[in-house]
């Protein structure tokens, strides 16, 4: 008996198929759009802005929330010194309290903790490499059982020049993209 109404199911779905005429990749952008018209403001009747900006919003408008929520967490419930306020006190207070954070936040401000932490992740991801080839050059052949350094080898030696010829081509890259970007 399963297998017959598995069997007709499987018929009916594909006859099916062909007469829905749905475009998935238009709906899913229609969703995308009115997702960042949100963001935006565009449905309070303001101006419309980037929609970098209205991500960005959108971004900064969660992460309000969460810290909201875990401060008044943290300080409510039995153990913390606003005892009065429960879970979903908590909930409610953050979720006011980032709204209007994130409607009345200026543009200049997203755009400068944009550009802030912009800045923060990109001298990460490049000064990062350049620490970490920074440090093989120092700490290299590293250190015996008892703690006494290594002496060098020819092969860590050379294994320096390689890596030393490596950072000053990595610098040597960025010191001409960074000219072309000034």
């Amino acid at each position: 008996m399963k297998k017959k109404w598995f069997l007709l199911s499987l018929i009916s779905l594909s006859f099916s198929i062909p007469y829905a005429l749905a475009d998935i990749g238009q709906t899913l952008g229609n969703v995308w759009w009115k997702f960042m018209s949100v963001g935006s403001l565009g449905f309070l009747g303001l101006a419309e802005g980037s929609v970098v900006i209205a991500f960005t919003r959108i971004l900064l408008w969660i992460f309000m929330f969460t810290v909201f929520f875990a401060l008044t967490t943290f300080l409510g419930g039995d153990d913390g010194s606003l005892k009065f306020l429960k879970r979903n006190h908590a909930i409610v207070i953050s979720f006011v309290i980032a709204t209007i954070g994130a409607i009345f936040l200026p543009v200049q401000t997203i755009l400068a903790v944009g550009a802030g932490w912009g800045t923060l992740i990109s001298l990460i991801l490049v000064g990062g490499p350049i620490v970490g080839i920074g440090y093989l050059l120092w700490y290299l052949p590293g250190k015996d059982a008892s703690g006494a350094p290594k002496p060098d080898t020819k092969g860590t030696v050379a294994l320096k020049i390689i890596i030393c010829l490596l950072l000053l081509w990595v610098l040597s890259v960025m010191k001409y993209h960074v000219g072309r970007m000034i």
